[in-house]
C-alpha cells in the first residue's frame, strides 16, 4: 500500500488546524492536558469527518460548495482572529473568557472545509479512503496538541504580542484560503 500520497494529503490538511491550535496556545493562560486533548480531538475529528463526508458526497456537490466555502472559512477565521486580538487588551484583573467549546467547534468546521473538498478529490481518484482518513485524523489531532503546547512559552512571556500574533495568524489563514480560491478561479 502506498502511503506517500495519503501522508502528503494529511500533512497539507493538518496545517490549518495546527495553526489555529497554536493560536489557542498563544492566547491561553492555562495549558492543561484536557484542553489540549479537546483541541486535538476536535481538529482531528473534524478533518477526518469532513474528508469522509466529501468522499461520500462526491464531485457533484463540490462544484456547488466551491463557490462560497472559502468565504465562509474567511469570515469565521476573521471573527475569531479579531476576538483573539481584543482579548489581549483585557485588564490583568479581568478574568479571561473560559475555554469555549462552541468557539472551538466553529474553528473546527472552518479549518476543515478544505478537507471536504479534498474528500471530493479522493472520491474521484484511485486511492482508497481509509489510509487518507486515518492519517488526516491523526496528523491534525496530534499536530494540534503539539502546537497548542508549543504556544505556551511564547504566550506567557509576551501576552499582548502573543494575542496579536495569534489573531493575525488566524486572519492571514482565512485570507490565504480566499486568495487561493480566487487564483484558481
Amino acid at each position: 500500500m502506498n502511503l506517500v500520497e495519503p501522508s502528503l494529503l494529511a500533512s497539507g490538511l493538518a496545517v490549518d488546524s495546527c495553526l489555529v491550535a497554536l493560536a489557542y496556545g498563544l492566547a491561553s493562560r492555562e495549558h492543561r492536558l484536557g484542553r489540549a486533548l479537546a483541541i486535538g480531538a476536535t481538529f482531528g475529528g473534524f478533518q477526518g469527518a469532513m474528508l469522509g463526508l466529501g468522499w461520500l458526497l462526491g464531485a457533484p456537490v463540490a462544484s456547488r460548495l466551491a463557490e462560497w466555502d472559502h468565504w465562509l472559512a474567511f469570515v469565521v477565521l476573521l471573527i475569531v482572529g479579531v476576538r483573539t486580538i481584543r482579548e489581549g487588551y483585557g485588564h490583568e484583573s479581568e478574568e479571561r473568557p473560559g475555554f469555549s467549546v462552541p468557539r472551538l467547534m466553529i474553528a473546527g468546521v472552518a479549518t476543515s472545509i478544505d478537507a471536504l473538498a479534498a474528500g471530493f478529490g479522493v472520491s474521484l481518484g484511485e486511492q482508497p479512503l481509509p489510509p487518507a482518513l486515518v492519517l488526516t485524523t491523526l496528523f491534525a489531532g496530534i499536530g494540534s496538541i503539539l502546537c497548542f503546547f508549543s504556544g505556551r512559552s511564547v504566550g506567557q512571556r509576551w501576552e499582548r504580542g502573543a494575542h496579536w500574533l495569534a489573531g493575525l495568524v488566524l486572519i492571514a489563514l482565512g485570507t490565504s484560503i480566499v486568495v487561493e480560491h480566487l487564483r484558481a478561479a
